[in-house]
């Protein structure tokens, strides 16, 4: 899932120097090349006319000449860059994330972001952007989604926050229920809550991952404040991770993302 065929292209917008090399540091790792703008003119620019239109351009909110929100706006608004995911990150608290996502940004983190969840997202944001270049329009499908939680409230409130009419879903209690349930089922979407009532979530995660059966099947990590520090080893086999208490229009976004991931990769197997 985190394997592509060349490295892709990363803009950061970011005017502050020490910021840019701290962002390029946690994505350092992944692989992809990196340019950079000061600005939401430069990054028009970069988008629009440069050598390398990027791939993914994740964007500050608050900059000099125009900021992140207008920026995203010109993005989103001129078809021939509309495609291109812009995940805004940024120190900015308030109302930015509604801003943000009012301005068409595709995703959205807070400064200064942990390095894991900054990771996996890049990631998932690319992958979709590399399989969207060979699937053209698709439409939505009815996902099977797998929800793996200790907690019959985190149970019932995925399934409430996405919709129980948008998506086909199965339940388990622990790891040995889940591992049961995929292969019975073959779930398009794991929601793995780090607590479980029986197993480990991290085993259940690289098992999945290592399998050449089920290593495409896109795992959302549920996790408690400050949890997510003791997956850093787990970059590959989680897809996105989303802090509990769960917020509806959060898991209806991330719940999305996992099933539009786990869409393409079924159409780019029967390619």
């Amino acid at each position: 899932m985190s394997h592509f065929e060349s490295p892709m292209t990363i803009l950061m917008v970011e005017d502050n120097a020490l910021q840019r090399r701290q962002i390029e540091a946690q994505l350092q790792p992944l692989g992809h090349r990196i340019l950079a703008a000061a600005n939401g003119q430069e990054a028009l620019i970069r988008v629009k006319g440069g050598d390398a239109v990027p791939d993914l351009v994740i964007m500050d909110a608050v900059m000099p000449s125009m900021d992140g929100f207008k920026a995203c706006e010109a993005i989103k608004s001129d078809p021939a860059t509309a495609g291109i995911p812009v995940l805004v990150l940024t120190a900015l608290s308030r109302d930015a994330k509604d801003r943000s996502y009012a301005a068409g940004a595709d995703d959205f983190l807070r400064k200064p972001a942990n390095t894991l969840l900054l990771q996996v997202r890049v990631q998932t944001h690319l992958r979709i952007r590399a399989l969207s270049r060979h699937a053209g329009f698709l439409a939505p499908a009815r996902p099977k989604v797998l929800v793996v939680s200790a907690s019959s409230l985190v149970r019932a409130q995925v399934q409430n926050h996405f919709g129980k009419e948008q998506a086909t879903f199965l339940e388990a209690q622990g790891e040995g229920q889940a591992r049961a349930q995929i292969l019975a089922h073959r779930p398009d979407v794991l929601v793995l809550d780090t607590d479980l009532m029986e197993g480990s979530a991290q085993t259940l995660a690289l098992a999945i991952h290592q399998s050449p059966e089920l290593e495409d099947m896109p795992i959302l990590l549920l996790h408690s404040p400050g949890e997510l520090e003791t997956w850093g080893r787990f970059q590959e086999p989680v897809a996105d991770a989303l802090e509990k208490p769960l917020v509806a229009p959060e898991t209806r976004r991330r719940v999305a993302l996992m099933a539009r991931l786990a869409q393409l990769q079924k159409f780019a197997g029967k390619a």
